[in-house]
């Protein structure tokens, strides 16, 4: 029974492993066939191979776009890493002892449950009234939406991974609030910190809808996807460039996941118990 068991383990892994591989495999070699290869032979490798499609999308301006999400994904991704997880300490350390803590974050995690559509139209007729239907806006969308995923991994591994004791013999050795919470208990989040990076950095780079929303009035604004999706609208029947832009925005979020694989189990794992 245990040998089925292990059997039917593998068997699915190895379904998942081919589901996930085919189609990187079509999306990465196909970024190097010219279209009428792609539209011949989807599977086969590039014969002849060839970098224009990359040349292609280099002369229609996709540096911009990679640009834009670079500047949004990194800039959003330092502001959630520095106030989210200066709340969630202040919250983890007081939620036992004051009721209005606890009510904050309640409040505040109840944004997991929201769905975004409920929320689309408000949102955007806002930003437009502020006159924030630009990068800025969008950036301060991102921290917001990030607050109630990012605050409940935060403040159950600080419960678990950063012993309240710790806060008590720095203040003996007469450290301020702000001194221990910077020198000790923030670089004790590490393992979270890169959790957070990676589950909040393949979200906004590859976030589509709320760019469409808020950015889509102004073409020199538009993020990597927003490029991807108009680019492949105009060249419809142009396969081979639009394979290229997929493969660029890939290899980005795939070495930044590569660089922080190691800190994300630790990270999940402590912040998921108390």
């Amino acid at each position: 029974m245990k040998r089925k068991g292990s059997i039917l383990s593998y068997l699915f892994l190895g379904i998942g492993f081919i589901l996930i591989f085919i189609p990187l495999y079509m999306t990465v070699i196909s970024s190097f066939k010219e279209t009428y290869q792609i539209t011949g032979d989807f599977f086969g490798l590039p014969n002849p191979f060839t970098l224009g499609n990359f040349q292609r999308i280099l002369s229609d301006g996709i540096t911009q776009y990679f640009f834009n999400s670079t500047l949004i994904s990194v800039i959003s991704i330092c502001l959630i890493t520095f106030f989210i997880p200066m709340a969630a300490f202040s919250i983890a350390r007081n939620i036992s002892k004051n009721k209005a803590f606890a009510l904050m974050y309640s409040f505040l995690i109840l944004g997991i449950f929201v769905p975004f559509q409920v929320i689309m139209i408000p949102i955007t007729t806002m930003m437009t009234k502020l006159g924030l239907s630009n990068i800025p806006g969008l950036i301060i969308l991102y921290l917001a939406y990030a607050v109630p995923q990012t605050l409940f991994l935060y403040v159950g591994y600080i419960k678990t991974g950063v012993p309240a004791e710790l806060d008590e013999a720095a203040e003996i050795d007469g450290c301020g609030k702000f001194k221990m919470y910077f020198s000790i208990a923030f670089p004790l989040m590490k393992p979270m910190h890169a959790t957070a990076l990676i589950i909040n950095a393949l979200w906004i780079w590859n976030d589509f809808l709320l760019p469409l929303l808020i950015l889509n009035k102004d073409s020199s604004n538009w993020t990597l996807p927003l490029f991807q999706y108009n680019y492949q609208g105009q060249y419809f029947n142009d396969f081979g460039p639009s394979f290229a832009s997929y493969v660029v925005g890939i290899v980005v979020i795939l070495i930044v996941y590569l660089i922080f694989q190691k800190s994300i189990i630790s990270g999940m794992t402590s912040g998921s118990v108390k």
